[in-house]
């Protein structure tokens, strides 16, 4: 019985990605890798900044600090979120209609959750109730985030579900012993896509807020439209 969500944030609740990865596409030549944003979303969606520069250390042989590297990164995001930053179309709607506690796990640190959930208009949805990888050790795909999540807010893992965009959170979700719901309805993401969330373990995969509605109404966790 589902009596929880936690809901991923960067590409689920707003369509942040495209402008990150566009920013990290951007920036990365500069240090000697070359990799389209499409491929960084692919690959690193979900996953911390520490995480994504080692990969590419790793890989292109590059000695990028992911400190200095994020530092950069996020104040050119700031400044890119105050002008183009907007929420899922359809999610605002939809956390209106939930009829049980919902939470906010993200990869992102606290700061930045603070500030797209303000310029979206969604913060108020979720006061008190937002968690981010960088208040556990490990971030996705390990299960942290989300045990975090539940722990703190008093739920039993088995009883929440989780919606995600990218294969390393399912996979996260999975690993805390959750059901999840994979998520395309941001525009990084394409109905291409589906397989990848699939074969991460996701119970369904939604192709826009529509078809998440649907599936979360098919779950008896909606109640009627407040509009």
């Amino acid at each position: 019985m589902i009596s929880n969500i936690i809901f991923d944030c960067d590409g689920v609740l707003i369509d942040s990605e495209i402008l990150s990865f566009a920013v990290d596409e951007k920036l990365l030549p500069d240090y000697g890798v070359t990799i389209t944003a499409g491929d960084l979303a692919r690959e690193f969606g979900g996953v911390t900044y520490g995480e994504m520069v080692a990969a590419l250390n790793e890989r292109f042989g590059t000695e990028i600090d992911p400190k200095r590297y994020q530092e950069r990164c996020e104040a050119e995001l700031s400044r890119t979120f105050e002008t183009k930053l907007r929420a899922i179309p359809g999610m605002q709607g939809l956390l209106t209609q939930l009829t049980v506690p919902f939470a906010l796990a993200s990869g992102s640190d606290l700061a930045r959750l603070d500030q797209c959930l303000a310029l979206t208009g969604l913060a108020d949805f979720f006061e008190g109730r937002i968690f981010s990888a960088e208040q556990v050790a490990r971030g996705k795909p390990a299960p942290d985030v989300f045990l975090f999540a539940a722990a703190q807010s008093g739920w039993q893992a088995e009883h929440c579900l989780v919606i995600e965009d990218s294969p390393s959170g399912i996979i996260a979700a999975r690993a805390a012993g959750m059901r999840s719901v994979g998520f395309l309805g941001g525009a990084h993401r394409s109905l291409e896509d589906y397989g990848i969330l699939r074969d991460a373990g996701a119970e369904y995969v939604a192709g826009n807020s529509d078809d998440l509605h649907n599936c979360l109404r098919d779950f008896g966790l909606l109640g009627p439209s407040r509009h």
